[in-house]
């Protein structure tokens, strides 16, 4: 096998791979992280199959961005990690009022269930393509999207777009 050019794979897919991780973490430090992790890695421990090493690269940066948000979330509270994400994360375009609230909603899922949720639902990626994107098991997968369903349904079952009306408005 040749040589992988790292400098050149870094300057075509570095915001790629940047992307692919904050797609499903939804947190632009650790997404960083993760995007520069996995490039130290394709430099120390390049992988030995050079076939997909885009993808790879972004199955690396996934899991690291996973495994800081799975740590900052044993360290602090949810609800600080939350206010702290999208009060900080000022760099990056924040979302529309009348999506805040399903922001937030994400934002409070555990990481592996808003990173299966957002490839499966947003990203409509097969479940054996997501599971194999976030370097899990098929049934890991699984579980995280039901449970990540669940736990988005329940946050939002008050919400709604516009007022409900009484049987006896209309």
């Amino acid at each position: 096998m040749g040589q992988i050019d790292a400098e050149k794979l870094f300057s075509e897919h570095a915001t790629a791979v940047f992307e692919a991780v904050y797609r499903l973490t939804l947190d632009r430090a650790a997404s960083e992280d993760g995007a520069q992790e996995a490039f130290v890695r394709l430099i120390s421990t390049p992988p030995v199959d050079h076939g997909n090493v885009v993808a790879w690269l972004k199955r690396v940066a996934i899991n690291h961005a996973l495994d800081v948000l799975r740590r900052r979330a044993r360290e602090k509270t949810l609800e600080t990690v939350v206010e702290t994400a999208v009060a900080t994360d000022e760099s990056t375009q924040s979302p529309e009022p009348e999506n805040e609230t399903l922001f937030r909603a994400l934002k409070r899922l555990n990481p592996g269930q808003r990173a299966a949720v957002l490839a499966v639902d947003r990203d409509r990626m097969k479940t054996q393509e997501a599971a194999t994107a976030l370097g899990i098991t098929l049934a890991k997968l699984k579980a995280d999207l039901i449970r990540g369903r669940r736990a988005l349904r329940e946050q939002l079952k008050n919400f709604t777009t516009e007022p409900q009306r009484s049987r006896r408005e209309e």
